[in-house]
């Protein structure tokens, strides 16, 4: 019998979070650009996060990372957070929030090939999810205007650098790793934001960009983090995944009904596609028991984590 983490007590809890604070954080990452600029916006989250976690590793008393540990975790910070979530705050300044989440949507469709390439014997049916995402990102970059494809052009890398920074995470144990990653991915963008010029002028942040900074620290970043975590250590792959195909349609319908997106005949087309391709190739993944590894990118806070032996649970 599995145990259960008194943190969340079941299943249904984390997962409805993951779903539901996922899925939203496009929607809340463009209501923070209206007060604010995007590589600002992401660094204030960023270090916020990572000194919240830092402080509670502290309390913990848990241990320093060894130099070489904390190389590789600057690393895969500025991987996860300064260029894929960093891209995705600059990319949402031309591109709706769920069109965004779409595009990141694929970063699972990304780790296939990355995995071919590395060697690793790949499925028919992953590489059909591939080719449906692919054929997802053309249809949906068909209906974009010249800003819109701007944006794309930023997505895309910021996707891949997820999917990267999730192959290169070495699996830091406590809150030191992801506290590490945070406070390297926050400082890079402060000094982005600078080159930039996001300082030259004040912010005028509005209260509802106020709450949208609170909810991407607290819930985006902490929150929905260690109920995935939870997932991983307590359910299933395909069940701990599932956010990957739940949290894009989410995304798009937060648009249409919070920010007046538009749900065009690409969008929707875009979204079976993505959706379908993301499905398969996880399901797919999941079905095998390969290692004692989990491989889950698809959300910048949803890095590879170690999967406990079947006897511990």
């Amino acid at each position: 019998m599995r145990s259960v983490s008194p943190a969340f007590g079941g299943t249904a809890v984390p997962l409805a979070i993951t779903w539901l604070v996922w899925g939203t954080t496009y929607l809340a990452i463009a209501f923070g650009l209206r007060g604010t600029e995007p590589l600002t916006l992401s660094s204030v989250r960023f270090l916020t996060a990572g000194l919240l976690l830092w402080g509670l590793a502290e309390r913990r008393h848990e241990p320093r990372l060894t130099p070489p540990r904390r190389r590789r975790a600057t690393l895969v910070g500025v991987l996860l957070f300064s260029v894929g979530m960093g891209g995705v705050a600059l990319a949402e300044k031309y591109v709706d929030s769920g069109t965004t989440a779409l595009f990141i949507a694929t970063v699972p469709l990304w780790s296939v090939l990355l995995n071919t390439a590395r060697g690793r014997p790949t499925r028919g049916a992953e590489w059909a999810g591939v080719w449906l995402g692919l054929a997802g990102v053309a249809v949906l970059s068909a209906g974009f205007g010249r800003g819109e494809l701007a944006g794309a052009a930023i997505l895309l890398p910021a996707a891949i650098c997820w999917v990267l920074g999730s192959h290169l995470d070495d699996h830091s144990a406590g809150m030191r790793g992801p506290a590490t990653q945070m406070l390297a991915g926050g400082a890079v963008l402060a000094v982005a934001a600078a080159v930039r010029g996001e300082f030259a002028s004040p912010p005028r942040p509005t209260w509802g960009a106020v709450f949208a900074l609170a909810y991407l620290v607290v819930f985006g970043s902490l929150l929905a983090m260690a109920a995935y975590r939870h997932l991983t250590a307590h359910t299933s792959p395909a069940l701990a995944t599932s956010y990957a195909f739940i949290t894009p349609v989410i995304a798009v319908l937060s648009g249409v009904l919070f920010l007046d997106e538009p749900l065009t005949p690409h969008v929707l087309a875009g979204t079976a596609l993505i959706v379908v391709a993301v499905f398969t190739t996880l399901l797919t993944r999941s079905r095998p028991a390969a290692g004692p590894t989990t491989t889950v990118p698809g959300h910048p806070e949803a890095v590879r984590t170690r999967r406990r032996p079947a006897s511990s649970r």
